[in-house]
């Protein structure tokens, strides 16, 4: 059993999302908890166009196994779009 998807299978998953939804779903999300910073960065630019937000006391995704944190200060979360080349 492995745990989870690569790196490179979320990529791929997020941009044939943006392909096959594109006219039905404008916006697709990443959740930088589930990912970690330096994907959801890469993630802006393979077809997402929402970066998820903070969340108070997130237990799910820890609970889960996600390793990236629970919060992140609206600076971080601007630099951390800013750094993908977008406007927060």
């Amino acid at each position: 059993c492995r745990p989870g998807p690569t790196g490179v299978e979320v990529v791929l998953a997020h941009s044939v999302a943006r392909i096959m939804l594109d006219g039905f779903v404008d916006n697709i999300q990443v959740s930088w908890v589930k990912e970690g910073s330096r994907l959801a960065q890469l993630l802006l630019h393979s077809g997402v166009n929402d970066l998820g937000g903070t969340l108070i006391n997130e237990s799910i995704s820890t609970a889960a196994g996600a390793k990236h944190g629970q919060r992140l200060s609206p600076q971080a979360l601007r630099e951390l779009a800013r750094g993908a080349g977008r406007i927060p």
